[in-house]
């Protein structure tokens, strides 16, 4: 498959930069709950704390297929999440030698007819996990609708391709380890209402989140395992999306075990999680916790470039896509 112009520029730029070293093949997935509505709130992708990590830019360039199919009927109210969500992050970060660092996302959103459908059908055979009834639905639909009393509250059923919403945040050294293979970082960001609300590209909603990230190196290196772990709190000021069903708080977090196989390769099992954005509903994927499962390899190519493939599967069933590929290029310039 041919790549498309936003990605074809964004590697150009990165092989500009020349032979430098890799990124840290230790840092997290940048990975977050693809719903189709949960993610348009302010979730942290991603952070980590700074132990070893070198200063000066890295550069990310991350891509993330989801694949949703629910449906459900309750009276008056139905909810519909049937199609694949694809989201291109452009990131760039500065690093200083003091550990402070600066981090800048910018999505592009594309909610797209379920083109997988066929496939993750075999996919979930094959693995012996559950379908959720998704046989029983038309293959290749987009629909992404809520009716509540009669009323449709939000409804997508053409493709829409735009800005999300950008997010900033900063990083504030907060521990450091003798050895520094362990840190405690503050992480403070905004994301900010850039998307369209009626295409779901965004929520309308200005989001703050304030957490903690750590990472340690040193206590499991003995197997050559390191760990991983952020957890937080998301503030929301009321958005253009079920705006007076929505929360304006909410927790989030993740944790992750990362195993250096090699110089080359390093596999990892993360856990993705956040407390519901709504209430009121009854449905899983707006008011339940989520919890996502996400497991794959950093693997360090020729060039400076460390390249992430992953998979992540919705734990708690229903809250998150029912299957989501990862795909992220890191680079240090």
């Amino acid at each position: 498959m041919r790549a498309s112009p936003p990605i074809s520029i964004a590697l150009a730029l990165l092989a500009l930069a020349g032979t430098v070293p890799a990124a840290s093949a230790g840092e997290p997935f940048l990975t977050q709950n693809e719903n189709p509505v949960s993610r348009l709130y302010g979730l942290p992708a991603g952070d980590d704390a700074a132990a070893g990590a070198p200063t000066g830019f890295q550069a990310r360039v991350a891509f993330d297929v989801a694949n949703s199919s629910y449906e459900r009927s309750r009276g008056a109210e139905e909810l519909v999440l049937d199609g694949e969500t694809w989201v291109v992050r452009f990131g760039v970060r500065r690093g200083w030698r003091n550990g402070w660092r600066v981090a800048l996302q910018v999505p592009v959103v594309s909610h797209q007819r379920g083109g997988m459908d066929h496939f993750l059908e075999e996919y979930h055979d094959a693995m012996g996990l559950p379908d959720g009834n998704r046989k029983q639905r038309p293959s290749g639909r987009l629909e992404y609708r809520y009716r509540r009393e009669g009323e449709t509250r939000f409804s997508l059923d053409d493709p829409a391709t735009g800005l999300g919403d950008v997010r900033f945040s900063v990083s504030a050294p907060l521990g450091r380890g003798p050895d520094g293979a362990r840190a405690l970082d503050a992480v403070a960001g905004v994301e900010l209402p850039t998307g369209d609300p009626d295409r779901l590209l965004g929520s309308g909603s200005t989001d703050f989140s304030l957490g903690l990230a750590a990472c340690d190196r040193t206590s499991l290196s003995r197997w050559n395992l390191e760990l991983h772990g952020s957890a937080g709190m998301l503030a929301m000021t009321p958005g253009d999306i079920l705006g007076d069903l929505q929360k304006s708080f909410a927790g989030y977090g993740n944790f992750s075990v990362g195993w250096r196989l090699a110089d080359w390769l390093m596999p990892r099992l993360q856990i993705d999680w956040h407390s519901p954005f709504f209430s009121g509903t009854g449905m899983a994927p707006l008011d339940d916790w989520a919890v996502e499962l996400v497991s794959g390899a950093t693997v360090r190519l020729p060039a400076g470039f460390d390249l992430d493939i992953a998979v992540a599967e919705d734990v708690a069933v229903n809250t998150t896509p029912d299957v989501v590929f990862h795909f992220c290029l890191k680079r240090n310039l």
